[in-house]
């Protein structure tokens, strides 16, 4: 009897339940899908905490839009795009989500909105993308390419602080991978503290390069924060990365060429 006993608590243990805890948000549902665009096989892939249920490739605005039905609030994606697939290296993506369910006395309303990637890391080949995005229920994802602008003007967009100094312009320059931040009426030695929320990459050694007057000094980095010290003489501070993401840039053509999404989500969902 007590051999049996023991034999019991021994599958008790061992053998795993059928119905365990739930799985956890981050649990990763890897997705792969295959283009061919005039002879050229192209893979995009990547992994998510939600279903990607199917890709469509618009070929005449070369547009990848992702049908994704997810049961959780809090959505993350990993995705992997060839770079020779979209038009251009700057990488832009607008979610248009539906309700989940729709009654006789509720309005359906559709909601369209950009996504800023929380990481973006640009291989030889391929452009690495983190995004996150919330909300249960069916949405449409839009990944669309264009060349990255010359410059653009983040000094009303990033949030800093700085003492013996104003600050004139900040200046996002993607071609160079830099941000240069113009002082004025700097009366004495000061600190410039700078929230870069991840408009520029570190390098490998997740280090930046930063220059006060074109030398090279150093810096202290934290939790997205940047402080720099300064001198009186300071003109100019430029803060050199790997890719400068210009996510604060016009998004008034990205909502115009990704309205039709929502006109077929909301037809689709209609049907």
């Amino acid at each position: 009897m007590k051999i049996i006993f023991i034999l019991l608590l021994g599958l008790l243990i061992i053998v795993p339940p059928a119905f365990g805890a739930p799985i956890a948000d981050k649990t990763g549902l890897k997705f792969s899908f295959p283009i061919n665009v005039d002879g050229n096989a192209f893979t995009i892939e990547g992994t998510a905490n939600f279903d990607v249920k199917r890709l469509d490739f618009d070929r005449d605005s070369k547009k990848i839009n992702l049908k994704i039905d997810s049961s959780l609030e809090e959505n993350l994606m990993e995705i992997i795009v060839p770079k020779n697939l979209l038009e251009g290296d700057h990488l832009a993506f607008m979610i248009t989500s539906i309700p989940t369910s729709v009654t006789q006395t509720s309005q359906l309303t559709i909601n369209m909105m950009p996504v800023t990637p929380k990481m973006i890391h640009y291989g030889e080949n391929e452009i690495f993308t983190t995004l996150e995005f919330v909300g249960i229920g069916t949405h449409y994802l839009s990944v669309s390419g264009s060349p990255s602008p010359d410059s653009f003007e983040l000094v009303d967009e990033l949030d800093y602080d700085v003492n013996n100094a104003n600050v004139d312009s900040i200046e996002a320059i993607p071609k160079q991978s830099s941000l240069i931040i113009t002082l004025s009426e700097v009366t004495d030695d000061g600190e410039l503290l700078i929230t870069l929320k991840n408009i520029i990459t570190p390098f490998d050694d997740e280090t930046f390069y930063v220059l006060v007057n074109d030398e090279e000094t150093d810096y202290v980095f934290d939790d997205g924060v940047m402080t720099i010290q300064f001198d009186s003489q300071t003109e100019t501070i430029e803060i050199i990365g790997t890719h400068v993401i210009p996510e604060f840039a016009e998004i008034a053509p990205i909502v115009l060429a990704t309205s039709l999404i929502g006109i077929i989500a909301l037809r689709r969902y209609k049907n």
